[in-house]
């Protein structure tokens, strides 16, 4: 299976100015996936890694890298509304003409998902190669304290309620005895067949086969306080382990 690896790193972020380039331990945030994509590509996992930004100076903080330079995102496809999807069916096209390339499918790595690792990628590439039916691989994470048996809505009345009658809040109410177990999409893998990108326009599909990953790995910063937690998250001993593969990058480059 050829596999294009996809980085979306837009510039401009209205939670965090500038958050895919914002350093963790003096490195943009960006270079993270960057990093663990190249090596990917390094290991055969990956055929290309392309950063999808519409900024020079993105691109530049990461140029030391195998990963193609020539391509810039139009300042169009680029704006806050813009769908992702459109961004990779961009570099799709501009492979087939530039490059007379074509891929089996996209893994899209967004850059605000950043501890995702080159066994990650393998992982999500043998689910998709085991499972022909899957129009996706998504990564996801289990939920403790946000169980949707905890989620809530309000009525008119302020009276607090269960957000729907089939997930009903038992009392007393301890988060290990919840059931079913409960995930959320973590964003820092989706691995989509091109012909679902192309045929479709969609990204995830019909059939979204879930790579449960640790909560180390999937920390995602979309808010100030995220990227805070992103930080501090590399020197805990309880993530020392998930995080290995970071920290040694981090000591490598002397910092």
């Amino acid at each position: 299976m050829k596999v294009l690896g996809f980085i979306p790193a837009r510039s401009g972020s209205k939670g965090v100015p500038d958050k895919n380039i914002k350093p963790i331990k003096k490195i943009p945030l960006l270079e993270f996936s960057v990093y663990a994509a190249v090596k990917a590509k390094q290991l055969g996992i990956l055929d290309e890694v392309v950063v999808s930004t519409d900024s020079e100076h993105y691109l530049s903080t990461v140029s030391q890298y195998d990963i193609e330079k020539d391509y810039l995102r139009p300042p169009a496809l680029a704006a806050d509304n813009s769908p992702t999807i459109d961004a990779v069916l961009d570099v799709l096209n501009w492979y087939s003409e530039q490059h007379d390339r074509g891929f089996d499918a996209v893994m899209i790595l967004q850059p605000t998902s950043p501890f995702r690792t080159p066994q990650h990628i393998k992982d999500a590439i043998s689910l998709m190669s085991e499972n022909s039916q899957a129009t996706c691989v998504a990564s996801i994470c289990k939920l403790g304290d946000h169980h949707p048996l905890r989620i809530k809505r309000m009525s008119d009345s302020g009276q607090l309620m269960d957000f729907c009658d089939e997930y009903i809040e038992p009392e007393p109410s301890r988060r290990q005895d919840f059931q079913p177990d409960a995930y959320i999409r973590n964003g820092a893998i989706y691995l989509t067949r091109t012909r679902n990108l192309v045929d479709e326009g969609v990204i995830r599909g019909n059939w979204v086969v879930g790579m449960e990953m640790p909560e180390a790995n999937s920390i995602n910063v979309d808010e100030h306080l995220d990227y805070l937690i992103a930080k501090a998250s590399l020197e805990y001993d309880r993530f020392s382990e998930d995080l290995a593969f970071f920290n040694e990058f981090i000591n490598n480059k002397g910092l």
